[in-house]
Parts: C-alpha cells; sequence; structure tokens
C-alpha cells in the first residue's frame, strides 16, 4: 500500500544474527529526486526528502530496537534504498532470544466438508450444469495419501475383500491376489477420495461430459475443463471446477452451493499446500534444523497436445519474521507547527507582516505502521517445459517433491511471487534465473476460517499467553515475466 513516495517497505528481522536488513521501494527514481536524508533513533527511522519537503517516520520500537552505529551495506540503486543495522543494543556479549511461539511444521490436516451418507448433485461451478443423472450419497470419504508411496499399502482405501476394511477401520493386510493390479485401485460408486487439491470418483457419476483424447472431461454444458479420466476407471476432478449440492437445495434460489473444500480462494490453498508439503517431507525440520527445501510444481493445460508447465521453489528460511506496511491505515499527515506546541498561532497584529514576509513551507510529516508477517523465504523460478537442463535435473534428484496444481492455483501462486518479489532490487532478486521472493504463511487456512469474524492487532514480543497475532492476505493482478 503506497504512501506518499514510498510505495513498499519489507523489513527481515534475524533475531538470533542481532540485525535488521531494510528495502524501500519509492515511487520515483533517486535521480530524480535532489536529496535523501535517514536519520536513526533507537526506536525509528525518519526519512526526508527534497530538503525536508517530506517526511516518513517508520515507528519499530514495539518490536525491536535498534543501535544506531551500525548501519551498513548501504544500496541506493533506481528507487530503492536498501541497508543493514544491529538490533542489539550495543551490546554483543549477550543476547535475550525471543520464544518462538509459532511452529511452521504444526500438524497440517486436509478437512473436506462433504458429510458421509448425504446424496449429493455434483454440478460445474461455472454454469451449474447436474454432471449425473442421480444423486449419490458417498459411504466413504477418506483423504488419500501422497502420490510418493506406494498404492498397494494404501489399505484404508481398498475394496476388492469385504475383509480389507470397515467403517472407521484400516486393514493391516493387503490383498493382492484378490486385485489383478495390486498398485492400482478403482474408487467404488459410494466412495470419494481426495487429495491437496483434487477429487477422485468413480467414472460412472460423471455421465454429462465430455471426454476428449479419451482423458480430459469437460462440462457438456459450458465446456469447462473439469479434469482427467485414469485408466481404471476414476476421475481426478480439481476442486474449483466442482460443487455440490443437496436435493432440497437443487430446486432453491440464491443458494449457495458447497465445495470440496473449505475455502476456493486459490492463493491461499497454495499457501496451506506447501506448508503441509513441507511438513509432510522435510523431517530434519522437526529436528530444529534449518529447511532447504525443494518442491517442484507441475501444471498441464488440458489437450492432446497440452503446455506442460513447471514452477521450481527451493524454500531458503521456512519461519522467517518481515514486517511490511499495514493495510488498510492511512498515513496521519502532520506539520512541523503541530508537532511543536510550543509555536502560538499567528495573531491579527501579524497580518500584515505576513504580507510581505512569506511563511516558509512546512514539510508534510507521515507516519508508517507496519505489521508483522510469518513469511518463507523462497527461490523460484517458472517457465514451459521444453527439455531445458534445469527442468531435468530437478525432475531426477530424488530430494524433490512433486506436486501437480491446477491452473488456476498455479497462476495465483506465480502472481504472488511475481508481486512480493519486487519488495528488493533486482540486484538481490535474480539470481541464475530464479527470483526472491516471500511467501506469507501468517494466515493458513485453519486461521483464516477460524478467524475470520475476529482481526487482532496485537505485539507478539508484549503479549501474554494466548495473544495471537492478525492474519491478512493480500491478491494482486497477473503480471507474467517469462515473456
Amino acid at each position: 500500500m503506497p504512501i506518499g513516495n514510498i510505495d513498499r517497505v519489507l523489513i527481515e528481522l534475524r533475531p538470533r544474527l542481532q540485525s535488521a536488513n531494510f528495502f524501500i521501494c519509492f515511487s520515483r527514481r533517486f535521480v530524480e529526486i535532489k536529496s535523501t536524508k535517514i536519520d536513526l533513533a533507537p526506536d525509528r527511522i525518519t526519512i526526508s526528502t527534497e530538503n525536508n519537503d517530506e517526511q516518513y517516520e517508520i515507528r519499530l520500537g514495539d518490536f525491536f530496537k535498534l543501535h544506531t552505529q551500525t548501519l551498513s551495506s548501504l544500496l541506493i540503486k533506481n528507487n530503492y534504498i536498501c541497508f543493514r543495522i544491529n538490533t542489539n543494543e550495543n551490546k554483543f556479549h549477550s543476547e535475550v532470544l525471543e520464544i518462538n511461539e509459532y511452529n511452521a511444521c504444526t500438524d497440517l490436516k486436509l478437512e473436506c466438508r462433504l458429510e458421509k451418507g448425504v446424496n449429493y448433485t455434483v454440478t460445474c461451478s461455472n454454469c451449474g450444469n447436474d454432471l449425473h443423472d442421480q444423486p449419490v450419497a458417498f459411504k466413504r470419504i477418506l483423504e488419500l495419501p501422497s502420490d510418493h508411496m506406494d498404492s498397494n499399502e494404501w489399505y484404508c482405501h481398498r475394496h476388492d475383500t469385504p475383509e480389507t476394511h470397515n467403517e472407521g477401520e484400516c486393514s493391516s493386510k493387503s490383498s493382492s491376489a484378490a486385485s489383478p493390479h495390486p498398485n492400482s485401485f478403482t474408487p467404488a460408486e459410494t466412495d470419494l477420495f481426495y487429495g491437496p487439491f483434487y477429487a477422485v470418483l468413480n467414472r460412472q457419476h460423471l455421465q454429462r461430459v465430455h471426454l476428449r483424447a479419451d482423458r480430459f472431461l469437460y462440462c457438456k454444458c459450458c465446456l469447462q475443463f473439469l479434469g482427467v479420466s485414469k485408466r481404471n476407471g476414476s476421475v481426478k476432478l480439481w476442486y474449483e471446477n466442482l460443487q455440490f449440492l443437496k436435493p432440497d437445495e437443487h430446486e432453491q434460489e440464491h443458494v449457495n452451493p458447497a465445495s470440496l473444500f473449505r475455502t476456493d480462494d486459490a492463493l491461499l490453498n497454495f499457501q496451506y499446500l506447501v506448508r503441509k508439503t513441507v511438513n509432510d517431507y522435510n523431517f530434519i525440520s522437526h529436528l530444529g534444523l534449518p529447511p532447504i527445501f525443494k518442491i517442484i510444481f507441475e501444471m498441464r493445460r488440458p489437450g492432446q497436445d497440452g503446455e506442460l508447465f513447471y514452477l521450481l521453489m527451493q524454500i531458503m528460511d521456512a519461519n522467517l519474521n518481515v514486517f511490511k506496511i499495514r493495510k488498510g491505515v492511512d498515513a496521519e499527515d502532520s506539520s512541523s507547527a503541530s508537532d511543536d506546541p510550543s509555536k502560538e498561532a499567528p495573531t491579527d497584529e501579524d497580518d500584515d507582516d505576513d504580507v510581505f514576509t512569506p511563511s516558509p513551507k512546512r514539510p508534510i510529516k507521515r507516519n508508517i505502521h507496519v505489521d508483522r508477517h510469518r513469511t518463507m523465504k523462497v527461490m523460484y523460478r517458472y517457465d514451459q517445459f521444453d527439455q531445458q537442463p534445469i527442468f531435468n535435473f530437478w525432475l531426477q534428484d530424488s530430494n524433490v517433491v512433486s506436486v501437480e496444481i491446477s491452473e488456476q492455483m498455479f497462476r495465483a501462486a506465480v502472481r504472488y511471487l511475481d508481486d512480493n518479489s519486487d519488495y528488493v532490487p533486482e540486484c538481490y532478486r535474480n539470481n541464475l534465473g530464479f527470483s526472491l521472493s516471500y511467501l506469507d504463511i501468517t494466515t493458513t487456512l485453519d486461521d483464516e476460517l477460524a478467524r475470520s469474524d475476529l482481526l487482532l492487532d496485537v505485539d507478539l514480543d508484549r503479549t501474554t499467553l494466548g495473544d495471537e497475532q492478525a492474519r491478512s492476505v493480500g491478491m494482486t493482478g497477473w503480471r507474467d515475466r517469462s515473456g
């Protein structure tokens, strides 16, 4: 949110290094500004431009203190000012580290909104067309394990023998003799399996669809892409393309159909997916070690010759404290006269003097409020797959986790990463085809839904047990940098 001539502010706080990195982006290039002055105080930073015509004050005393004699790595380039300041308050021999109450690797469970035994009509999310003739009541709604696991071990999901499972129980034995293909399974007509963020159903549920190239499924009414058909008789459908209606809601007006998951926000689901993937696969993070983690997101456009796109993401820091300009709060403008109460307003006796003596121009002072955010610092790159060496190298690396996502989620992720990459200058954010960005994990899927009615604005360093930080997520417009 721009304030005056300042477009963006990002502050990286590193408590263990006792330092803070500042990245301040202006709306104008510095070759167009006569002078810029930075005043440092233990609890604030004041930036003055154009002979003190404008002043911007960033108060940080509620979060950390600054050692004013330790400014280093000063960079003034294009429309950015970047520098580093120590936060040790003149003392190097000891430090007090805050207790990190936030754990980026907490247990994350993907929950489905559908209920067992309730009749649902599966409809297209675009036109509302019924995708099958009769409503269906799912007897089993189960989350799928990772695609990297052997499907022969998915005992809970098997249904080839009556002994393999009971309601809510998991079998400890597989029956490969009862199934000619033990490493593949087909959901029964009353089964719904789901993963992040898709559903796997029996092909018999979809009669009113159009099949192209024996694989790609489209709505027969509006031709919206729904998902793909598999050889074992199941279909994989993306969450944003489906809606579920109960029989009594089908004829009603102004009814909000139930979605497969609790939110249809593609960006929020992507942030949740990254956190869940890190939690499921990066075991060293449970030991308190900093994770260096690689994820490759795959998106294939429908069609026989559908284009294949990859988003490569390497997580450099899974739990980084950053500060950004507070959203929804306007800067407080004030003048130098209002700051000094000793100056009295001009009286009537001075009116004649004002005609001949021009009054000095009072500087405009703006206070910039910042909020703390928990982020993942990532290096990312996206492009169309064209036998590029970097893509083949990542695909062959056993330490890289591959995740398939929908086109809508892919676009939302790229928009968000590109926008947050602009917080730092180009010389700091680009390296060997990769770009630096920040993925906000302050707002999670569970937290956003649980606290949708209540936003808290609390300083974590001064709160007691039970207080939590305000949550916020921003969406920006699509901007493709690959071209």
